[in-house]
């Protein structure tokens, strides 16, 4: 399967997104290969073919341009076939795009005997396009200049003789009004609407929305499209819910072949659905022994053989009961093309029958490795534990060697906590649609503060 490798940027740092408050930027660059094949799939249906085909009439400035034809014996023309069309796109660096459509057109005259007149003509269409911004903000392609050129003029039949000169110049009037409307039907039609779809709302499961809006007037380079979006996520209420603390304000990605096509989106983002999926208050939980399994034994004499200072507080037929509460709201970093979550904790122990009897309570810096995925076009969260911190915050005992329990904590974390995390990250994340493109699923790079993402084609 041809791969076409999706970009957000040309390299280098970008100027930060026109964007809102609150917003984490997504840029994606997009190959002019993308919007060419949908377009080229869109001429060769039939139906749009077919739209063109029949008398030429008064309505598309058929008539009117026919000149002294009419005068010849000529009663009428009309298209009998177009062929499947070819079609090349060209990017204006700075203004939009130039389509060119190469095809052949089947043209029969008819007189008062009948059929007089058969051509196969060879016809280029060239059309310049102006990428701009809808009043809604999203992206659209505006026809500025149509033009059509007469490749070759093939006379098949030609009972009244008529010059080729003659042909060729009635030939050159008629085209434009009765092709040049077949591009501007597919570009309103069908292309522009599915470029609308860059701004969209879409679902966080069932806690929150996701909106993409383009932040700016999208650039055309040499390179590709680039589009500059806003990302917003939004609680139920639609309360904003953004990471104040994120630096990753403006995406730098390193340069990519001309051919490529890349999705980037800000840490920044995934940091406000963290945010969201992780409140504090959801993340409370308490531990007890029958939760773990066998191999990891949440026993009095596992704890008073760790600590020995707690066995005057903890029988041994006691239990210690763990309650794990967070304290304050995800924070994320990127550091060496890894994304880590930090979330500060507190660790109490009680015993299982008292458990309003704190024996003591850990302070706790839980570290966990993000692993951003994507599968069917949505960026899948999941967390794996790195590494845990303790200390000592208070306790009924003598100050300890905290160091002890790391081991157990750690087992007793990767079993049951991560877990729990995990199902709170089982949101998926739906990618903006970008021309109907496809991202590979797999593991995501991460790069400069970006989530890097490729498409395929």
């Amino acid at each position: 399967m041809l791969k076409i490798w999706a970009i957000l940027l040309f390299g280098g740092l970008l100027t930060p997104s026109q964007g809102l408050d609150g917003a984490a930027q997504v840029l994606s660059r997009v190959n002019p290969n993308v919007l060419g094949k949908i377009i080229a799939d869109l001429l060769h249906r039939g139906d749009i073919l077919n739209s063109v085909l029949g008398p030429v009439s008064a309505g598309n400035g058929g008539l009117l341009n026919l000149g002294n034809l009419l005068d010849t014996g000529l009663t009428g023309l009309e298209i009998k076939k177009l062929t499947l069309p070819k079609v090349s796109l060209k990017l204006l660096p700075g203004v939009g795009v130039q389509l060119n459509v190469y095809t052949q057109v089947l043209i029969e005259g008819k007189g008062l005997v009948g059929k007089v007149l058969n051509l196969q003509v060879d016809v280029n269409i060239t059309t310049r396009a102006r990428l701009a911004q809808d009043n809604k903000g999203a992206p659209k392609l505006i026809i500025e200049d149509c033009k059509t050129q007469l490749v070759n003029v093939r006379i098949l039949l030609n009972v009244l003789r008529l010059r080729p000169a003659l042909l060729n110049k009635n030939l050159g009037n008629l085209f434009p009004g009765v092709l040049c409307p077949l591009i501007d039907t597919v570009l309103d039609d069908t292309v522009n609407p599915l470029l609308s779809t860059v701004n969209s709302v879409v679902p966080l499961g069932v806690v929150g929305d996701l909106q993409y809006t383009l932040a700016n007037l999208p650039v055309v380079s040499d390179a590709g499209i680039t589009l500059d979006l806003n990302a917003v996520v939004e609680d139920l209420l639609g309360n904003k819910v953004d990471d104040p603390a994120c630096s990753a304000a403006t995406i730098s990605l390193p340069s990519m072949v001309a051919s490529s096509s890349r999705l980037g989106l800000s840490v920044c983002l995934l940091s406000s659905v963290l945010k969201l999926l992780l409140a504090p208050q959801n993340l409370s939980t308490d531990i007890a022994a029958q939760m773990l399994p066998s191999d990891i034994p949440l026993t009095a004499s596992v704890l008073r053989a760790l600590i020995p200072e707690v066995s005057k507080l903890l029988p041994e037929s006691q239990q210690p009961l763990l309650k794990i509460r967070v304290l304050e709201t995800p924070a994320v970093s990127v550091k060496n093309g890894k994304v880590t979550v930090r979330l500060p904790a507190s660790i109490e122990v009680s015993p299982s029958a008292l458990p309003q009897q704190s024996l003591f309570v850990l302070g706790a810096d839980i570290v966990l490795g993000v692993q951003p995925t994507i599968s069917d076009n949505k960026l899948r969260i999941s967390v794996a534990l790195e590494r845990v911190g303790l200390r000592l915050a208070s306790s009924l005992i003598s100050n300890f060697n905290v160091a002890r329990l790391g081991p157990l904590i750690s087992d007793i974390l990767n079993a049951v906590y991560v877990p729990l995390l995990n199902d709170a990250l089982g949101v998926e994340i739906p990618l903006p649609n970008l021309l109907n493109l496809n991202w590979e699923n797999g593991l995501v790079k991460v790069i400069n503060n970006a989530l890097l993402v490729n498409a395929l084609a």
